[in-house]
């Protein structure tokens, strides 16, 4: 199949956006041609499955091999290339069975009986099963073997809870009934190479499921088949309103929320001190500064102060591009293996308690968030996930869950002593709660001036990711749309722009309630107005770069304009600093 190569002038300046690192451009050219190229894929291997595998390999290697291409007018010609190679190696190394046997391998391996069967594998089994079950009818068997296939019948029939429908009746048919593949193809109205493909998969399924009992990883037997279990918690009733752009806050009061602490997100902003940080990429406008923090030592510092005890669960996959690498490049790399995820998440959940996650399957116009767990499915094989732009939530595998490359998820053990705590019980004199408060308002705003003035200490190792923050991120800012040789990225313009608006927003509402007195309030209140007024900025920015997945081009008159509130908003934030470093003296 000969690819023809017509580059539209729009094509070409993705594509050298693209060279330049742009993720944004390179999702428009992902999907522009993806539907093509997975049609291409299936062509060659006759195998949906495995084509949109194929797809996926061969825009990684074109992403990280794309500043090799010289000659953009042929882009897509190397692009189905790739493609064509990924294909070629898949079928070398056996089509979709890699180095696995397909069941018709096993139904017609020359009529050789496999010497010895491992009762623990379940390949073996159900190879063993397949092989003897049409002797069984005509044949002795021994009476220690009947019995063992008869629990192993029975075991099986307790797993198949794993299987949709359809996937259940073809593998019955299949290995209970004996039905050929063409006798079930016409069954099912498929054909026959769609029946092996099920086989194949539902195989997989049931080995893992196999793996997951014989680890003991189902805690519960319930009955019957007895080995699935659901719990899903009550969301809230009140409705909170989490900040759109910062869902790791919004995610956090959801969780307190659903363990009747019910602290507003104003207050959880300034605890935490997300209201005052600033950080922008030294390499463009990508949102992803927004997310690179040392994500565990955070957690536990802020959990610590809201007064409670946390676990964390933490990896990266190997297997895939990690995104926000700066945050979790120091995460140890795992297996995509259910086994390792899925029982952390039931054992908070059985307690009553969500879970914070880290979701890199958020919805348009996000690229990843952070989310709540609240409930899972082993019947369906799903977990409950709240997501910022659909208030009803959503589901996800687990297949989702383990095949995350970024996987974060933090479960609440308790609550420390009252002192560490943070004084919110009931009962407790208001004279204490309100001492605790005003404390963590002193180390709040001597956070933000150290920040301000001196950055993030944090530093990702891998030097290509380098951050600017502090007041010296909107120098870097203002940079980018001021030369005329760079291309800001114009979604990372937008995440950026939102977020920055409602932290601003959000600063100043923290500082206009904390209980300080005399001096210090009025120069907290002074810088409070100033937050406001950076707000401002940022939102006359929002009119020209809403917060929207597009990879429109910034029109020169545009990227001035966003410079001139850039600079605005570092003014008054620069003067909000300079109330709050008045205001420390005040505070002893």
């Amino acid at each position: 199949m000969e690819v023809r190569s017509i580059t539209t002038d729009d094509e070409k300046t993705l594509i050298e956006r693209a060279q330049q690192g742009d993720t944004e451009a390179f999702g428009e050219l992902f999907e522009q041609h993806r539907g093509r190229l997975r049609g291409f894929a299936e062509q060659m291997t006759g195998d949906a499955h495995m084509a949109d595998d194929i797809v996926q390999e061969a825009f990684i290697k074109a992403f990280l091999h794309l500043s090799s291409l010289a000659d953009t007018d042929r882009f897509r010609p190397w692009l189905f290339r790739i493609a064509r190679n990924q294909a070629n190696m898949r079928m070398r190394r056996g089509g979709p069975y890699r180095k696995e046997s397909p069941f018709v391998a096993m139904k017609t391996g020359g009529g050789r009986m496999q010497a010895a069967v491992d009762w623990e594998d379940l390949d073996s089994v159900l190879y063993h099963l397949a092989r003897r079950a049409l002797d069984a009818a005509s044949q002795g068997l021994d009476p220690a073997e009947g019995l063992l296939r008869q629990e192993l019948y029975e075991t099986i029939h307790a797993l198949l809870h794993c299987l949709n429908v359809k996937e259940r009746g073809i593998f019955k048919a299949y290995f209970f009934r004996q039905l050929s593949p063409e006798e079930i193809a016409a069954m099912y109205e498929m054909t026959t190479g769609s029946v092996y493909t099920t086989i194949y998969r539902t195989r997989q399924k049931l080995r893992k499921e196999h793996a997951r009992i014989s680890l003991s990883l189902v805690p519960e037997h319930n009955g019957g088949g007895g080995l699935v279990k659901q719990s899903s918690l009550r969301l809230p009733d009140r409705t909170l309103q989490p900040p759109l752009t910062a869902s790791l806050i919004g995610g956090l009061a959801r969780m307190l929320a659903m363990l009747d602490d019910r602290r507003d997100t104003a207050e959880l902003m300034g605890i935490s001190t997300a209201a005052f940080r600033m950080k922008v990429s030294d390499r463009t406008t990508f949102a992803d500064s927004i997310y690179i923090f040392d994500w565990k030592q955070t957690l536990h510092d802020l959990f610590g102060k809201l007064g409670y005890r946390i676990s964390v669960l933490c990896g990266q996959l190997s297997s895939m591009p990690v995104p926000v690498l700066g945050a979790v490049e120091r995460f140890p790399v795992v297996l995509p293996m259910e086994e390792a995820v899925i029982p952390f998440i039931r054992t908070y959940i059985n307690q009553g308690r969500p879970l914070l996650y880290f979701d890199t399957m958020a919805p348009r116009p996000y690229v990843h968030e952070w989310s709540v767990i609240y409930g899972y499915d082993d019947e369906r094989r799903e977990v409950y996930v709240t997501d910022a732009m659909r208030p009803e939530g959503k589901s996800l595998t687990y297949e989702d869950i383990a095949g995350n490359p970024v996987r974060f998820l933090a479960g609440i053990d308790g609550t420390m002593a009252a002192a560490a705590a943070g004084a919110r019980e009931e009962g407790q004199p208001p004279r204490t709660r309100e001492a605790v408060r005003r404390a963590h308002a002193e180390e709040t705003i001597r956070f933000a001036v150290d920040y301000a003035r001196n950055g993030c200490g944090y530093r990702p190792t891998t030097l290509y990711l380098q951050y600017t923050s502090g007041l010296a991120a909107y120098d870097s800012w203002i940079g980018y749309l001021r030369n005329g040789h760079h291309l800001p990225n114009r979604y990372g313009m937008g995440h950026l722009t939102a977020y920055y608006a409602e932290m601003k927003r959000y600063a100043s509402m923290y500082l206009r309630r904390v209980p300080l007195r005399g001096e210090a309030m009025r120069l907290t209140l002074l810088a409070a107005e100033a937050y406001e007024q950076a707000a401002e900025a940022f939102a006359r920015m929002q009119e020209d770069v809403p917060f929207i997945r597009s990879s429109e081009m910034l029109t020169a008159d545009v990227r001035e304009r966003c410079a001139a509130c850039l600079s605005s908003a570092k003014e008054f934030e620069s003067a909000a600093i300079g109330y709050l470093e008045k205001a420390i003296p005040f505070m002893k």
